[in-house]
């Protein structure tokens, strides 16, 4: 059973960056961000005290913004 603020580190094979970085490839501020991973649009994982998104999930968004 997990922990309800237990940190997880994702896995090799997904690459996760900062929601400022996400921002800047979206086109969007920070905020933003925040409010599409609080809506669950974006996966997100604490890493070191961190809230980082699945750079997959951003590129794809990104993509369907253009």
């Amino acid at each position: 059973m997990k922990k309800e603020m237990e940190v997880e580190t994702p896995g090799p094979q997904e690459p996760v960056i900062s929601q400022a970085k996400a921002a800047e490839l979206c086109g969007m501020t920070r905020a933003a961000i925040y409010d599409i991973v609080r809506r669950g649009e974006f996966r997100s994982v604490e890493v070191e005290g961190r809230e980082l998104v699945y750079l997959k999930e951003v590129e794809s968004f990104a993509k369907s913004r253009k």
